[in-house]
């Protein structure tokens, strides 16, 4: 099948968008579905909630090799999946001719959403709920790229691009995003984040006296590239607070109870999750509390902190005791400081491509469980607050043993151990698109 999904992030375009939807593509239904829970795993030191997450790059892997892995029983819970969420990725920023912003998938990616009641249903019927990547674009760090990403959208932009994603996510049954602040470019970070203009325009995308101290005089280049970090962080922290409210549902269920006459009715909400990975660029410069200013819903609600808009912050780069949890700008200090409140952080994540020794593996777990490795695990203190364990690199069961690789971190952290179903091996899938 010739799928292509290429969303415009102009109001027209996305208008233009909404009135025709592409034929013949498999939805998986209403979003009100009730997915099937995957009771959470609690750690053994401290019975801390916490989940599993999958990344899957469908150009190599089948997404439904993750339904493989079973989480063994105990006395308290009975069998259940190992992965709480499956990431499909990926899709990225590009632009269009005209200068707008669009979102763009992979070839892989656009043939598992048309065929969606084939590799996302049967994720859903095990109780994983299944979240698509959002990159920054295609270009490494040391290409120039588009200038697209996702700190350099301001909110005309964010808008159009966060109602696009709930089309998405209604059409194809996702259960919510990913944001990877990656593979934007030189051109999507500062240095060249101060030549932005807005849209199509010629208007600056920021003030003059951005860059200029509080007697007028120019600001050095160091000083000024501090602050584009910042403000790029902080459209990056604005995309994630619409992202969350835009993503929001609810819908009221009426019913009978029993007499002809009486009529029942139940609100229920439809959980969308959103997962940040702190990889490069913005992403390392998340606000604490999103800016005032910024919220155009003033009365809705919303939590203006970032964290709460938030399931995860993932720090993707490789495990280091300097980098234990997210650290987010408090703009009324201009200090960072850790935010592990709320379970809301993965410390790292683990690589299943490049599996080490027992040993190595035993040492992330523990590293996962303690803020500071180098003190006793019998300080109830000390014991650390994350509330998710990232998987990438999900191979076919026959091609590595990734399940004896996760039961070095299961048995560490819970005391058991991951299996195989009794049935694996969805395995790969023939490549047509």
């Amino acid at each position: 099948m010739n799928y292509r999904i290429k969303t415009a992030f102009a109001p027209l375009l996305v208008f233009f968008m909404l009135g025709c939807q592409q034929p013949g593509t498999e939805g998986n239904g209403s979003p009100s579905e009730m997915l099937p829970p995957i009771p959470l795993k609690r750690l053994m030191t401290n019975a801390t909630p916490v989940e599993t997450v999958c990344y899957v790059d469908v150009e190599k892997y089948n997404p439904l090799n993750s339904k493989d892995y079973i989480f063994t029983a105990n006395a308290d819970t009975a069998e259940t999946q190992f992965f709480n969420y499956v990431v499909l990725g990926f899709s990225y920023l590009t632009k269009n001719e005209r200068g707008y912003t669009q979102l763009e998938m992979t070839p892989a990616l656009q043939y598992i959403l048309a065929n969606s009641k084939t590799y996302i249903k049967p994720l859903h019927l095990k109780g994983i709920r299944v979240l698509i990547e959002v990159r920054s674009g295609t270009f490494s760090d040391h290409e120039d790229g588009l200038g697209a990403g996702l700190g350099t959208m301001d909110m005309a932009a964010i808008i159009p691009f966060t109602e696009e994603l709930k089309r998405l996510a209604d059409q194809y049954g996702l259960d919510g995003f990913e944001f990877n602040d990656r593979g934007g470019g030189k051109r999507a970070y500062p240095p060249f984040t101060r030549d932005l203009t807005q849209f199509n325009s010629d208007k600056p995308l920021y003030p003059a006296d951005l860059f200029k101290d509080e007697n007028g005089k120019p600001l050095s280049p160091e000083e000024i590239e501090k602050i584009l970090w910042i403000e790029g962080g902080s459209f990056f922290s604005l995309l994630i607070y619409r992202a969350n409210e835009t993503l929001k549902e609810t819908y009221t269920m009426s019913y009978n109870n029993g007499s002809a006459a009486t009529q029942d009715s139940k609100t229920v909400a439809v959980d969308r999750i959103i997962l940040v990975r702190r990889d490069t660029g913005h992403g390392r410069r998340l606000l604490k509390h999103v800016r005032g200013a910024y919220l155009p819903d003033a009365y809705s609600g919303a939590d203006t902190t970032v964290q709460g808009n938030l399931r995860y912050i993932v720090n993707a780069v490789p495990y280091d005791t300097k980098i234990l949890h997210a650290s987010l700008l408090d703009e009324s200090t201009n200090k960072e400081a850790g935010e592990e409140a709320d379970n809301k952080y993965a410390p790292f994540a683990v690589d299943l491509t490049d599996q080490k020794d027992a040993d190595t593996a035993r040492g992330l777990a523990k590293a996962f469980l303690l803020k500071d490795p180098d003190k006793s695990t019998a300080d109830p203190n000390n014991q650390n607050r994350y509330g998710a364990l990232y998987f990438t690199g999900l191979r076919p069961v026959s091609e590595a043993d990734s399940a004896g690789y996760m039961s070095y971190f299961s048995r560490e952290l819970f005391g058991r151990v991951v299996r195989l179903a009794d049935s694996p091996g969805a395995g790969d899938y023939k490549k047509t698109w």
